[in-house]
């Protein structure tokens, strides 16, 4: 018997071709609307640009920033909150005071906050491709080897900075033990430039959360009247209080510290060297400097092994580097940030390196 009725009385039922139509179309949209999303939203870095502190999880700007440093200066400077300058402002950091001595925009400040070696090498592997064929200063805050926590070692699960640039699966650390659907989303935004564009979108107008989250939390705002396509602006000022660390009250301290061959931030930050190293990077490392006044006698001692191995390691690898040395106490604001004092002191030591002005030398020249 023939049906007299069909699947609902609006139904509207699509062939194979209608479907590959649709399918071409969402395709179309994801590949497309990440590639020309620039095009539209505002981003005109001034000089002693600097990332945004509440974007410093956004990695699509930081791809972004860094397309852009490598395309206008020759050189660039990586590392956490060191290099970021968490206790100066914009025209103060390590950066700024390098091109005071070079006597022209050379260096950018590609710093993220809170960026640990293995982090670092997430940045890199995943949205520092840009950085090819160019001078780099890579920094290693020793901090992170601080103890088994700090080196993401240790077995007890805690959280972390920057978990969305850590290993997933192979080699991960045993302290991260995100879900298995966190970890497929984390490698999608990894791979598939819409995952990430979509996380950035979150991140810049609609406070980290979902549109269907934002809207509960703002049930009269348009959506669309939230994206200005206007990236928020650095601050030229200090994330921090600029203040001495012995006026923090902060007490000597015993860090137990991680020998390298042990550990895991420092064979992610050897990692990050060579990914540097096989794009065509020219690289310097620079070590430290570390508030040695904060260290009681055996914590130094131990200390300066570790600081031992990593240079070893450095000079078998024909790496050249620079083991900054202590600074005067006044210039430090806690165990590893300098402040403006140190920032100018430690730019001075370093072009009083015969192979560092050359470096510059050579860059200024091209």
């Amino acid at each position: 018997m023939k049906r007299s009725f069909t699947f609902s009385s609006n139904s509207i039922r699509l062939s194979w071709a209608s479907w590959l139509i649709v399918a071409a179309i969402v395709a179309g949209i994801i590949y497309f609307l990440p590639v020309l999303w620039p095009k539209f939203e505002h981003f005109n870095p001034q000089t002693d640009y600097r990332l945004p502190y509440e974007l410093s999880n956004d990695y699509w700007v930081f791809k972004r920033w860094s397309r852009y440093a490598c395309s206008e200066y020759p050189a660039v400077v990586i590392g956490d909150s060191v290099i970021w300058g968490q206790y100066v402002a914009m025209d103060e950091t390590l950066s700024h005071y390098l091109n005071e001595q070079a006597g022209r925009e050379i260096f950018a400040n590609l710093g993220v906050d809170g960026t640990h070696p293995a982090a670092i090498l997430g940045l890199l592997k995943y949205y520092g491709r840009a950085i090819s064929n160019k001078a780099v200063i890579l920094h290693l805050n020793p901090l992170w080897m601080s103890s088994k926590k700090h080196d993401l070692s240790g077995e007890e699960e805690f959280r972390f900075n920057h978990p969305d640039l850590v290993p997933l699966f192979i080699s991960k650390p045993d302290c991260y033990r995100p879900s298995f659907s966190r970890r497929i989303g984390i490698a999608l935004e990894r791979s598939v430039p819409f995952f990430n564009w979509t996380s950035h979108i979150k991140a810049v107008y609609f406070e980290n959360m979902d549109l269907q989250n934002w809207t509960l939390e703002n049930p009269y705002t348009n959506p669309l009247k939230a994206i200005t396509l206007e990236l928020p602006q650095p601050e030229n000022k200090p994330k921090s209080n600029p203040v001495v660390w012995s006026e923090r009250g902060m007490k000597e301290q015993d860090f137990p510290w991680v020998q390298a061959e042990e550990s895991f931030q420092w064979a992610s930050f050897k990692e990050a060297i060579k990914i540097l190293k096989s794009r065509n990077n020219d690289v310097f490392v620079t070590l430290g400097p570390f508030n040695p006044y904060i260290l009681t006698e055996e914590s130094l001692a131990r200390y300066g092994n570790m600081k031992g191995q990593m240079e070893a390691w450095l000079e078998e690898e024909g790496i050249d580097y620079k083991s900054l040395p202590d600074l005067p106490s006044e210039y430090y604001a806690d165990a590893s940030h300098p402040l403006k004092e140190g920032y100018a002191r430690i730019a001075e030591q370093l072009f009083g390196m015969e192979s560092f002005i050359n470096r510059v030398k050579g860059i200024s020249s091209e």
